[in-house]
């Protein structure tokens, strides 16, 4: 295909999920450009081939692209937004990569909606405790879900843009309300990450006990810990920005929580064996759906 014909997409920020695009969209219906803060990340992703060609500044990276995915942290794609709201072309389309959907588009839909530029929050249920471009991954995007969250104002065909790019990365799409998508992670994806560090803290904080703890330590402990090992600095963001939804989970898991306590405390171990066997069939229902 002519690149003439090719739509341009421009990636800004080059950390897992950026990179990882980059590649995946290598030798498809596209033109790979794009923006990173620091001028090293910029040279390798030229080198790697992330991308065919970097640009100095984000205004040109935004002002060239048909379609700009911004995949930097939350916080960061509403200031950027914001900032750079009239160097995108009329007609253009931005998406993100944010966790938390609600809050974004309240702060940046309204910013480019006026500037004639269409915003469609994305989310990619893919990646790993581990982040930066050295982790990246030209398959990470493949079976994986990306959730698509449009307005009602959205144009039809801004949708199926997105959603074919994110196709040609190998991921499946679900369209679904922005704040069904916050309720929904929370529960999938927030919450376990808290749950995660609250069991790591609670093995292996108290320093008395830690050596033999930590030899107590299996593959029990390194699965359900494995996500405790990310980014606090991201996990601190992501949380704050889906606070009520976080905390509406929290709640659940509470309730959850103290049910086992009291059938432990109780001596009621037939109930929670009911309990341990709706937990086993439900995943393995889940995996089931998954391979």
């Amino acid at each position: 295909m002519p690149a003439k014909n090719k739509k341009t997409v421009a990636i800004i920020g080059f950390g897992l999920l950026g990179t990882s695009l980059g590649m995946a969209l290598k030798g498809k219906k596209y033109v790979r450009i794009g923006w990173s803060r620091r001028s090293e990340s910029r040279k390798q992703a030229l080198k790697n081939n992330v991308v065919d060609k970097v640009l100095e500044n984000p205004e040109d990276a935004v002002s060239n692209a048909d379609i700009t995915v911004i995949c930097l942290p939350i916080p960061m794609i509403m200031e950027f937004c914001a900032k750079f709201a009239k160097s995108w072309k009329k007609g253009a389309i931005v998406t993100d990569v944010g966790s938390a959907k609600e809050k974004i588009i309240k702060a940046v839909s309204p910013i480019l909606s006026r500037n004639g530029v269409h915003f469609i929050g994305s989310h990619p249920m893919a990646g790993s405790e581990q982040s930066g471009a050295e982790a990246a991954k030209a398959d990470l995007y493949v079976r994986a879900m990306v959730f698509l969250t449009p307005s009602p104002e959205t144009p039809t065909k801004v949708v199926k843009e997105i959603s074919d790019m994110w196709k040609s990365a190998g991921a499946k799409i679900m369209e679904i309300d922005s704040v069904k998508h916050d309720i929904t992670v929370a529960h999938t994806s927030h919450v376990p990450h808290i749950v995660a560090s609250i069991l790591t803290l609670t093995a292996l904080k108290d320093g008395k006990t830690r050596a033999q703890r930590e030899n107590g330590c299996a593959g029990g402990f390194r699965d359900t810990t494995r996500i405790a090992s990310s980014a606090p600095q991201m996990w601190r963001e992501i949380i704050e920005n889906n606070r009520a939804a976080v905390l509406k989970t929290l709640f659940e898991f509470e309730k959850n929580l103290k049910s086992f306590r009291e059938n432990i405390s109780k001596a009621e171990y037939s109930e929670l064996e009911k309990k341990l066997q709706s937990a086993k069939d439900l995943r393995d229902s889940w995996l089931s759906k998954k391979n």
